[in-house]
């Protein structure tokens, strides 16, 4: 496994790789780290654009309590991932939560009844890419035997 470290994207060539890994990637897992008493879950995000500024924007089911309730700014991460891709990316950064009307039906592209949608913007902090790696053609037993005869020879 290779793992790369970004602290942010140095040229535009890398922020455009990593913008369009992120969207080949397409789900997520968010997390947010803040230590305060109310949080918000860890949610599934699957439609997420990145802006000029490289910001990560997607949107989430607007939680029960009020939102003045939570923190504005908050830690979090963000887990991007899916089956059959050869790498996945680890993003953290400060997530600010985003009550505007107008931004979250800018995000869904439509201007329907959006009340139950928040957005979440994220501002990266650091990102670290894994390569996974080819997955052995050989089965455990043919990999025992391998190795067992590599020790002998």
């Amino acid at each position: 496994m290779r793992t790369t470290f970004y602290n942010q994207p140095e040229t535009l060539e890398s922020a455009n790789l990593i913008k369009q890994q992120i969207m080949t990637l397409g789900s997520a897992l968010f997390i947010t780290e803040n230590e305060s008493l109310l949080k918000l879950p860890v949610h599934v995000i699957n439609n997420v654009q990145m802006d000029e500024q490289n910001r990560i924007w997607f949107l989430i089911q607007r939680p029960t309590q009020a939102l003045t309730e939570f923190d504005q700014e908050l830690p979090a991460k963000l887990d991007f991932f899916k089956k059959g891709v050869p790498y996945f990316i680890k993003i953290a950064g400060t997530a600010t939560i985003v009550d505007n009307a107008a931004k979250v039906n800018a995000l869904t592209g439509n201007e329907g009844d959006n009340l139950n949608l928040v957005a979440i913007c994220v501002k990266i902090r650091t990102i670290d890419h894994f390569e996974t790696g080819a997955k052995p053609t050989q089965n455990w037993l043919q990999q025992s035997k391998q190795q067992l005869s590599s020790l002998f020879s």
